[in-house]
């Protein structure tokens, strides 16, 4: 949450940020740059800029914890915040940039994979390769006959862009998320969500999943085939099954 400044004069939010660098070269010297922006809407037509954190790397790549501080009154009505990542040498030359912006809404880290630029696929000819910010929505539905939910029962939908690597592994890029309180709510639960999709994609497969959790985070219930996502689609119903047992 929002932290005071020692003179109460202001207040700043501090957005955690993790940060996987994937690289076989030593970055000493390099600088990490990580932005945080208001998304684009309400009469703006690009992103703007609300706090940056910048950090000399020393020694070899790997994971990071950092946070980007930014004026709490600015994020204080925004659904999520949008969260970019950028290595620069000396010269301030990119040299590795975000697989993929995040979205930051409160709750968890923001998760950014540092790749190099060669590994993103190119934008088509005359488009910009930052983000399409766009809202969907739906419903979720318990089982026939499901009992009810304890209290405290909270639910997160993700839609999933599963990405297949050059080596053959497969990678999960989350492209939106939502948070539902559902506490003594009842079936179907209502979600709305904002995601972005990169103009760069390469065409991987797209899929919704939803998650309803217990007070004490256990998973309960889920869709254990995700719902495919379709770009000409924006209300969808997932239909929850019960969680396999661990």
């Amino acid at each position: 949450g929002p932290n005071s400044s020692s003179q109460g004069l202001f207040l700043i939010e501090n957005i955690p940020v993790e940060i996987d660098i994937q690289s076989s070269a030593a970055l000493a010297g390099h600088s990490l740059i990580l932005s945080a922006y208001k998304p684009a809407g309400q009469g703006m037509s690009q992103p703007e800029l609300i706090g940056q954190s910048r950090i000399i790397l020393t020694g070899l790549p790997g994971q990071l914890g950092l946070v980007i501080a930014v004026p709490e009154p600015v994020t204080r009505d925004l659904d999520f915040v949008v969260i970019d990542g950028v290595i620069v040498d000396r010269n301030n030359q990119e040299i590795m940039v975000a697989r993929q912006e995040q979205f930051y809404r409160g709750r968890d880290s923001a998760q950014l994979e540092m790749i190099q630029p060669d590994r993103i696929a190119p934008p088509p000819t005359g488009q910009s390769p930052s983000a399409t910010f766009q809202q969907l929505e739906g419903k979720v539905y318990l089982p026939k006959n499901a009992p009810s939910l304890m209290r405290g029962a909270s639910m997160t939908v993700e839609l999933i862009e599963t990405e297949t690597l050059p080596d053959g592994s497969r990678v999960e890029n989350i492209l939106g998320q939502s948070f539902v309180d559902i506490d003594q709510e009842n079936s179907p639960f209502k979600f709305k969500m904002d995601y972005s999709l990169p103009l760069s994609s390469s065409g991987a497969p797209r899929y919704l999943r939803a998650v309803i959790t217990d007070w004490a985070g256990r998973s309960v219930y889920e869709t254990l085939a995700g719902e495919p996502y379709l770009a000409n689609v924006d209300s969808y119903r997932l239909d929850l099954q019960p969680s396999p047992m661990p």
